[in-house]
């Protein structure tokens, strides 16, 4: 079985059911991904990106590789977070 090293990477989680981003937060560090962030819905993502967007150089350049969101949200839903994270100049990685 093949073995890969996830460590490097780093997933922005965004779930509005607590049960449900506890769960997938869990099993996303189990499987030892390097940084798993959280969100409640769309509105404190786009926060997330342009706070880690301002503060890129400090974090070491590091940015998202991944990211999970729940579709059905508010105010801001799984859709709209998409179209920023491709359009907006403040996203992290417009390729994610």
């Amino acid at each position: 079985m093949a073995v890969y090293n996830l460590e490097r990477l780093s997933i922005l989680l965004v779930e509005d059911n607590l049960y449900v981003r506890n769960i997938f937060r869990d099993m996303l560090r189990a499987l030892k991904f390097g940084r798993v962030a959280t969100a409640v819905d769309g509105a404190e993502a786009i926060n997330y990106c342009k706070d880690m967007h301002d503060n890129r150089l400090m974090s070491g350049g590091l940015g998202l590789d991944i990211v999970i969101s729940d579709l059905v949200m508010s105010p801001v839903n799984g859709l709209l977070l998409l179209r920023w994270l491709r359009t907006a100049k403040e996203s992290p990685n417009r390729f994610v």
